[in-house]
């Protein structure tokens, strides 16, 4: 028998509405602790209210949204011990893995890396925040891929949209856009020189400088509520 090739399914309308509505909260076009309306979502995205509310449901169990009785629907924000904890996380599993992947990385993966940092610079002077954003997620993912290890890369891949978020939070300014790839060099830095220790303070002073914006930032929006 000839190989048979899957019939290609377009996604459902639920499908499509989650897809851009996580892209809205990813991208901040949709900002944390805002409330909006189903139906005007609904309204702005071209669809029935069936579809968005099934959406909203999906990304309210991945703690993106939340249903607030009698008002709508609010964009979930950090509170200062989520990001604690999230960032204790990273520092255990990102810091494990650049001990073991610092002096067995290839020529390719070193130029990958490189290229990455690049790509990085190239959005910093077009001021392409999300480019950016996305670049800065992958620098981490990349180095968590070099290790071999799928249960480590699933639970940080089960963080990416959290770390996506704050990252918005944490680069609102181009200063700390110039900063994070400082960080980034000083880390590839080691790895390139197959310094596991030097490349593990570099990533730990990266993951608390950013830590201590992003908690900064959403300290001073409470206190001016």
């Amino acid at each position: 028998m000839e190989q048979i090739i899957p019939i290609s399914r377009a996604k459902s309308l639920k499908e499509q509405a989650y897809d851009k509505l996580k892209e809205l909260i990813i991208t901040g076009a949709l900002e944390p602790g805002e409330l909006h309306n189903e139906k005007r979502l609904a309204e702005a995205l071209g669809v029935s209210r069936t579809p968005v509310r099934e959406a909203l449901l999906e990304l309210s169990q991945e703690g993106m949204v939340a249903f607030v009785s009698g008002k709508g629907v609010e964009i979930c924000k950090f509170t200062t011990k989520q990001v604690r904890e999230v960032f204790e996380i990273r520092r255990i599993i990102e810091g494990y893995i650049i001990k073991k992947i610092a002096s067995r990385l290839t020529d390719a993966d070193i130029k990958e890396i490189d290229r990455n940092i690049s790509n990085q610079e190239k959005m910093l002077r077009k001021t392409e925040r999300p480019a950016f954003i996305e670049y800065d997620k992958q620098f981490h993912l990349y180095l968590a891929s070099r290790i071999g290890n799928q249960q480590i890369e699933s639970i940080l891949d089960n963080l990416r949209d959290q770390m996506h978020l704050m990252g918005i939070r944490a680069i609102e300014d181009d200063s700390r856009m110039k900063q994070v790839i400082d960080e980034h060099r000083a880390i590839f830095s080691g790895l390139k020189e197959g310094n596991p220790q030097k490349a593990f303070t570099a990533l730990i002073n990266h993951l608390e400088n950013t830590e201590k914006i992003i908690s900064a930032k959403i300290e001073t929006q409470e206190k001016n509520k």
